[in-house]
C-alpha cells in the first residue's frame, strides 16, 4: 500500500442547510395542515415533522453532540470520524457525491452504522472542499484507497 497524504475536513455547522432543511420541514407542515385528513392524522404527521426538525437541528447544527461529525481523517487508507463529544470511529467510504455546491460522503463504521456527512461551502473552508471533490473523482476507486469489504 502506498503512503497517501492525509486529508483533514472539520465541518462547521451548516447555516445553508438548516435554513433549507427547515424551510422544507415548514413546507411539510403547511401540507400537512391543509391536507383534507383527519384531525389525529394530522397532529402525528406535525408531530413527526417536529421530531424529524429537532432532530436535523442537533445532528448538523449541535457541534458538540454525539450526531455532529467534527472531523474526518483519510490517513494511510483509512478513514476516521471524531464526533462532537468526542468518540472517534473507524470507517470505510462506501459511496461519495460530488457537486460544485455539496459533497455527501456516505460510511459504514465499524461498529455497524451507517453515517451520512453533508459538506456544503458554509461547512467547510473551500479548499478543503475543492480537495474532497477531485479526491473523489479521481481516487474514490483505487484499491488502495479502500478495504476490502
Amino acid at each position: 500500500m502506498r503512503n497517501s497524504a492525509a486529508l483533514i475536513i472539520e465541518p462547521r455547522p451548516s447555516r445553508l442547510l438548516l435554513f433549507v432543511g427547515g424551510f422544507v420541514h415548514g413546507l411539510a407542515g403547511v401540507a400537512a395542515i391543509v391536507a383534507s385528513v383527519p384531525w389525529w392524522v394530522q397532529t402525528g404527521f406535525i408531530a413527526g415533522i417536529t421530531l424529524s426538525l429537532v432532530w436535523l437541528g442537533y445532528r448538523h447544527g449541535y457541534r458538540h453532540g454525539r450526531g455532529f461529525v467534527a472531523r474526518i481523517e483519510l490517513l494511510d487508507g483509512r478513514w476516521w470520524l471524531e464526533t462532537g463529544d468526542g468518540a472517534i470511529y473507524r470507517g470505510q467510504l462506501t459511496d461519495g457525491y460530488a457537486h460544485p455546491l455539496l459533497v455527501i460522503l456516505n460510511f459504514r463504521l465499524e461498529v455497524g452504522q451507517r453515517r451520512s456527512v453533508i459538506l456544503s461551502p458554509d461547512a467547510v473552508d473551500r479548499e478543503v472542499l475543492r480537495r474532497v471533490r477531485v479526491w473523489l473523482r479521481t481516487q474514490s476507486d483505487a484499491e488502495d484507497q479502500r478495504e476490502p469489504p
